[in-house]
């Protein structure tokens, strides 16, 4: 029994009923497993001694929930009278309900993971395979105990496929993941490392041990649901030139501050994103929390640029051509660099939209010294690598309105003088740039410099400002319309109507229709040999 039983509150709202009752049945509760202590107190971080006992004086008036097994707001709104008497549900049940042939449930968290789990099912294609070809499955580990334990509960009864190895690379555990790795019952070999290796190299490491003709890069924080794997394997299996599928990821239940993210997809592929710095675009997971898990959107196989190494199932004779991943990377966007090297070399990426995961990651990263400067060093390897091809192919994206790269539209801002003759052509070129579905914006005063992160062109009617002073994405297009005697200096494209003579690297002549044979011409810039 909890040895402060009798501090329920404060002596002022001492409540002597209520303490009796507290101690009548205390022992009961705790023999009906109806109270979770491990649960509760890993679960609220303001719990301190005696787990039941701080349930019984407060939590439950906090809306807290005694364990998994128990819904306390069921209970209650299936019993008014208990409610409106303002006893602690569980103890109520112990008492009283249990005798009169009251009912309660499992909390919303277990009963809605379950309906998602069963409602999978029904989309599940459930391949058949003459022979299953060899996956060599990957997982990196350190301390993790925890994650293995849900990860490989009834891992083998999931995957609804049979012929697979299991590599882990475990960096250095202090913990007991290796004695626990070694007690499974499945195809496990690992790679025991005396210090923690990036996530490119553990990978990489593995991938050069592994037999299989897939291989399936897994984080340990993935809970599977069931037919996972075979969905990944058939859709690589049954569709030609895939070289990578990605499964769509959704979050477990939030006890937290995070529990409007509950449930809600996690991934469904990757697009890119404009920021300013550190320059210009940087991937994101799709986790649109509007759409439903089972959206006629998220229950299809689909294209991707990139998929998050989370769970990725990699062709290996792709992945050796491809010398694997990059191990400049130091945990962080070694998938994304990858999934762009597949790209360009012609191969297709599909996100497999039935193959249902549960992720554990914490949806805040604890952002530490060193977590910004792996930040920074990645992104200054990736732009390096990736800018002037990674922006081309952005721009093409937003000039064709394809939404492969980005759910972005083209962003046009146009700067004029006050009071210059240009309104008619300007108000004319906007309309028919908003007919092609692009934003446009007006300036017509640049004294703070200040375009945004969201702007791609950049068309100038006047040189009457320092460009060199915008506050732009570096790869932004910066266009002038040289219809007199402007300076065109650091403008990477100059616009003339009578093919004036211009500094710019690059020059449209317009003859007719401005908003048509600008687009159709820049095009063509881009695609000959512009570079941002």
């Amino acid at each position: 029994m909890g040895k402060n039983i009798f501090k329920l509150l404060s002596s002022s709202k001492f409540d002597y009923k209520s303490s009796i009752m507290h101690r009548k049945y205390y022992d009961e509760i705790v023999k009906s497993g109806l109270f979770d202590a491990e649960f509760y107190s890993n679960t609220y971080s303001d719990v301190s001694g005696d787990e039941l006992t701080h349930y019984l004086s407060k939590g439950h008036k906090q809306g807290k929930l005694p364990s998994l097994e128990f819904d306390t707001d069921s209970y209650l709104r299936a019993y008014n009278d208990v409610g409106y008497s303002g006893v602690n549900p569980v103890l109520h049940y112990v008492a009283y309900g249990k005798k009169e042939g009251r009912y309660y449930q499992p909390a919303y968290c277990v009963r809605r993971k379950k309906e998602i789990c069963e409602t999978n099912l029904a989309f599940l294609s459930n391949y058949e395979f003459d022979e299953e070809p060899l996956v060599s499955i990957i997982i990196l580990n350190r301390n993790g105990i925890g994650h293995l334990r849900r990860l490989f509960k009834d891992f083998d009864d999931k995957t609804n496929y049979s012929n697979y190895e299991i590599i882990v690379v475990d960096n250095a555990s202090t913990d007991d993941s290796v004695s626990y790795l070694k007690s499974l019952d499945l195809p496990i070999r690992i790679i025991e490392n005396d210090i923690n290796v990036s996530f490119s190299k553990g990978n990489n490491d593995a991938a050069k041990i592994a037999n299989g003709r897939y291989l399936l890069l897994l984080n340990n924080d993935i809970e599977p649901t069931y037919g996972w794997l075979n969905e990944l394997v058939g859709t690589m299996y049954y569709n030609d030139d895939v070289a990578s599928v990605g499964a769509k990821l959704v979050f477990p239940y939030y006890f937290n501050s995070n529990r409007h993210l509950s449930y809600k997809i996690q991934h469904s592929g990757d697009i890119f994103a404009e920021r300013m710095s550190p320059c210009c675009l940087y991937a994101i997971n799709k986790s649109d929390s509007r759409l439903d898990i089972f959206d006629s959107l998220l229950t299809c196989n689909k294209r991707c640029v990139a998929v998050t190494g989370a769970v990725n199932l990699i062709d290996k004779k792709v992945f050796d051509e491809l010398n694997g991943l990059d191990e400049d990377y130091v945990y962080g966007l070694e998938d994304v660099d990858f999934c762009l090297k597949l790209h360009k070399k012609g191969c297709r990426i599909l996100l497999a939209g039935n193959a249902l995961l549960f992720h554990h990651e914490s949806s805040t990263r604890v952002k530490s010294e060193s977590y910004f400067e792996n930040d920074k060093h990645n992104y200054e390897v990736f732009w390096n690598k990736w800018g002037q091809y990674l922006s081309r192919e952005m721009l093409l994206d937003k000039l064709h309105s394809t939404g492969f790269f980005t759910e972005k539209h083209l962003k046009i801002t146009i700067i004029d003088e006050k009071g210059s003759s240009n309104k008619e052509l300007i108000s004319d070129i906007s309309k028919k740039f908003n007919e092609h579905d692009f934003t446009v914006e007006l300036i017509a005063d640049m004294e703070n410099n200040y375009i945004g992160n969201s702007s791609d062109i950049l068309i100038s009617f006047t040189d009457k400002y320092d460009l060199n002073n915008i506050i732009s994405r570096d790869d932004i297009v910066k266009v002038i319309v040289n219809d007199s005697d402007l300076k065109t200096d650091d403008y990477d494209i100059s616009v003339s109507f009578n093919g004036q003579e211009s500094n710019s690297l690059h020059s449209i002549v317009i003859e007719n229709d401005f908003a048509e044979e600008f687009l159709e011409k820049l095009e063509k810039i881009i695609l000959d040999d512009y570079e941002f």
